[in-house]
């Protein structure tokens, strides 16, 4: 009898590995979902998501935007929770450009990556895709 449930045991784990499909790491999405967050932009190409501002960044951009007298106002919350990293830009979303002069001492990028005010925040963007944010600048 010891012997029999020993074996049996083993034999259902073994079992349970081998049905296809069934059994998925941790930590890995099987979503099915609609959603836009792939990774890729509008025109199909892959944008990895990446963080480009550095944690001196938001002192250096608030002090900017304080000797400068540069304010902005949030975004509505339906609006600003679509302005995530990985996302592209909602479209007709209003944004400013990121003064040159802020740009030239901030995070070295690509010449691809351009920097935008959306509402309260500073986000980098590549491709039309949200590939890092800077939130706190203007408080």
């Amino acid at each position: 009898m010891v012997m029999t449930k020993l074996l049996f045991v083993p034999a259902i784990v073994l079992g349970v590995a081998l049905v296809p499909g069934q059994v998925s790491a941790q930590g890995q999405s099987q979503g099915r979902g609609r959603g836009r967050g792939s990774g890729t932009s509008e025109t199909g190409t892959a944008v990895s998501v990446t963080a480009v501002f550095r944690d001196t960044d938001r002192a250096t951009y608030h002090d900017y935007f304080v000797a400068h007298k540069i304010t902005a106002q949030p975004l509505p919350p339906g609006i600003a929770k679509n302005v995530a990293r990985g996302k592209p830009l909602p479209p007709g979303i209003a944004k400013r450009a990121v003064p040159a002069e802020l740009v030239a001492i901030g995070p070295k990028v690509d010449q691809d990556t351009h920097f935008a005010i959306i509402g309260d925040v500073v986000v980098a963007t590549k491709g039309g895709v949200v590939i890092d944010i800077l939130a706190g600048v203007f408080k």
